[in-house]
């Protein structure tokens, strides 16, 4: 399916004929796949639906100024980095809410920035089941757009991960074989931390593998997702890249990333409605840690994730070598806190 490569985007229009398409009457999520689009290179980066089970899945609003917004109930957890991110005219916002008969739970995830949204049938000559369209047309040179879908697995397993189009069958809980030829992995594992009176701490490690033949730096992107029940929609998301010699294990400060002596060794406290900390892994270079916390409301459905940490890759990588091979593991590019 190449659906992004058939379909020109029709900007602001086609956004307001697909927020009347999908958004009136509320139950037309009902087999409506997503296509959520990438970069020049990269093409499609994630392949969703919407939640049927959702009403109105699917919403579009535009204000006075500034970009419309679209909001988007998906079948699954979807993970977005951009770079540049310079505002266009829709901002895209996943979102994921638990089935009722596991709870309420509703997930928010980094929005997105989109040049346009289109809503047609699918497969040949739009004859199959109606297709969304979205940031197809994030194209402008230089622009890295890069997404992971994900559905969170048990505590001690992988979760289930996908590229999206071009995923070529890696995921589930048992490791591939490595692929042949140039490729590199990126691995998230966090650590948590009490004892922060009412706030959710933990510290991200991000560890690249490069490949032995053709190593090459690469700018990864650190965005996270949140359950609503556990974390506050109201407070944004503290975080800072803590210093090389940082040693796993460590318990943060009690001043978190407003310690002075984390701000003696250079670094520098950032905050926003979710985490976006983007960092070069040089050749060679050791893990990267990041101190992330958030305010606590509550707590999530029992067996279900509070919080998900995710690397994309929106720079550098080895040269010539697709997607899938720039993180040829993907299950183990998401964390999920429990």
């Amino acid at each position: 399916m190449n659906l992004i490569r058939k379909t020109l985007s029709r900007g602001l229009q086609a956004a307001v004929s697909l927020a009347l398409a999908v958004a009136a009457g509320g139950a037309s999520a009902d087999g409506v796949s997503t296509l959520i689009g990438g970069d020049l290179d990269s093409g499609d980066q994630a392949t969703v639906a919407l939640d049927a089970a959702v009403p109105s899945a699917f919403s579009y609003a535009r204000g006075a100024s500034g970009a419309a917004t679209a909001t988007a109930y998906l079948d699954s957890h979807v993970f977005c980095a951009e770079t540049p991110r310079s505002a266009t005219q829709v901002s895209v916002r996943p979102r994921y809410q638990l089935p009722a008969s596991v709870g309420n739970d509703v997930w928010q995830f980094p929005d997105v920035y989109a040049h346009s949204l289109t809503y047609q049938g699918g497969g040949a000559n739009n004859a199959g089941p109606a297709t969304l369209l979205i940031g197809q047309a994030a194209r402008a040179i230089g622009k890295q757009f890069r997404c992971l879908s994900s559905q969170p697995g048990g505590s001690l397993d992988f979760p289930n991960v996908s590229h999206g189009l071009f995923d070529s069958g890696f995921g589930g809980t048992t490791m591939p074989e490595q692929p042949v030829g140039a490729h590199q992995n990126v691995t998230v594992s966090a650590q948590t931390f009490g004892g922060f009176g009412g706030v959710s701490v933990s510290v991200v490690k991000l560890d690249t593998q490069f490949d032995l033949t053709q190593p090459a730096a690469t700018v990864w992107t650190l965005v996270d997702g949140f359950n609503t029940s556990a974390l506050s929609v109201f407070a944004d998301a503290n975080w800072c890249g803590l210093p090389v010699s940082w040693i796993e294990g460590s318990i943060p400060p009690p001043q978190l990333c407003d310690d002075s002596v984390l701000a003696l060794a250079g670094v520098v406290k950032e905050t926003g409605p979710f985490v976006r900390h983007q960092f070069t892994a040089a050749i060679g270079s050791a893990p990267h840690y990041v101190l992330v916390y958030r305010t606590t409301v509550g707590s999530a459905t029992s067996g279900t994730p509070s919080q998900g940490f995710a690397a994309l890759r929106t720079g550098g990588g080895i040269s010539g070598a697709p997607e899938e091979l720039q993180d040829w593991f993907a299950d183990d590019s998401v964390w999920y806190n429990y």
